[in-house]
């Protein structure tokens, strides 16, 4: 009886042993994936697969700015808000899996800055989208950077926005509003070009061989 209950004893404590040696599972949309960033990226995308999500992402953020009317009032915080929410797609889409802390850093503010303008109307816009708007072109600028620093175009538009960014500072009301709304379309005309730069980097298709001719 006593042997028994060791042998009991010992299956019991090797499988606690395989159990507690299993990987544990992943919870979640990440772990249908298996491969999501914590910032909700996929890191292992195709290019194909990334330059598509990206257009689309180009194509929502640019429809979003058409409504921008570089007023200051309740619709345009609201508006204001959509964009920066359609750039931060963006955004994530570009950088990739590759996500620093500098670079999630950047996206926090960019969508700290949207919660505020739909959720705070007592407060003034104007330091929460100058906030947002300098993280957006830091992020672009170091972007620009790592993967596409032989572009001297693109380095052109980056400098637009950067320099837009510092006339933001120096004005208020409705005249920020606009001034905004151009910083967001500098912003729009990088990404577009970051876009075709990576269209303009993927593999061509090779024509098909011509079967060789039949033996004589």
């Amino acid at each position: 009886m006593i042997a028994k209950r060791g042998v009991a004893v010992a299956v019991l404590a090797g499988l606690v042993v395989m159990g507690g040696c299993a990987s544990p599972k992943k919870s979640g949309a990440g772990a249908a994936s298996g491969n999501a960033s914590p910032d909700g990226v996929p890191t292992a995308m195709t290019i194909e697969n990334r330059i598509e999500r990206l257009n689309a992402a180009n194509d929502a953020f640019a429809a979003a700015r058409k409504e921008l009317r570089g007023h200051s009032d309740e619709q345009t915080r609201r508006e204001l808000a959509d964009a920066f929410g359609k750039l931060q797609d963006v955004l994530q889409i570009i950088k990739g899996g590759d996500a620093d802390g500098a670079f999630r850093q950047q996206i926090r503010i960019i969508d700290r800055a949207r919660q505020q303008l739909t959720g705070d109307s007592a407060t003034a816009p104007e330091p929460t989208v100058n906030a947002a708007v300098r993280a957006a072109s830091s992020a672009l600028s170091t972007i620009t950077s790592e993967q596409f620093g032989d572009d001297e175009s693109l380095k052109k538009l980056v400098g637009s926005l950067q320099d837009r960014t510092d006339v933001l500072n120096t004005v208020r009301g409705p005249i920020h509003g606009f001034e905004a709304a151009r910083a967001l379309d500098d912003a729009g005309a990088i990404t577009q070009r970051m876009g075709d730069l990576m269209q303009q980097r993927m593999p061509q298709a090779q024509p098909a061989t011509a079967p060789a001719a039949a033996a004589q």
